[in-house]
């Protein structure tokens, strides 16, 4: 599936924020009192914080694969223009004569 490159930026951009966001929090939240605020967490809540750390690697895994098919994309396009150009051997920077 390939998604605009726009969405694929946004999408990095979002997943990246919210791994981050969770990450400080449960950070800030766990080392006030360490393991005994971990104990007394709903067991539901627990469960929410995995799915979404998950979702969110998920996330940043996916878009940024699709960030990386589009950068390989341009680059392969630019690699084909510019030994189209060289194929008299006149040069970097002289384009090729067509006949």
């Amino acid at each position: 599936m390939k998604v605009s490159k726009r969405v694929a930026s946004l999408g990095l951009n979002v997943s990246m924020s919210v791994f981050i966001g969770l990450s400080v929090y449960g950070f800030l939240k766990y080392s006030e009192d360490g393991f005994s605020v971990a104990q007394s967490t709903a067991p539901l809540t627990t469960v929410l914080f995995t799915v979404l750390i998950a979702a969110s690697i998920a996330g940043i895994c996916f878009f940024g694969h699709q960030i990386d098919l589009r950068n390989l994309t341009a680059y392969r396009e630019e690699e084909a223009r510019k030994s189209g150009e060289t194929v008299t051997g006149k040069g970097p920077g002289k384009p090729a004569r067509r006949k």
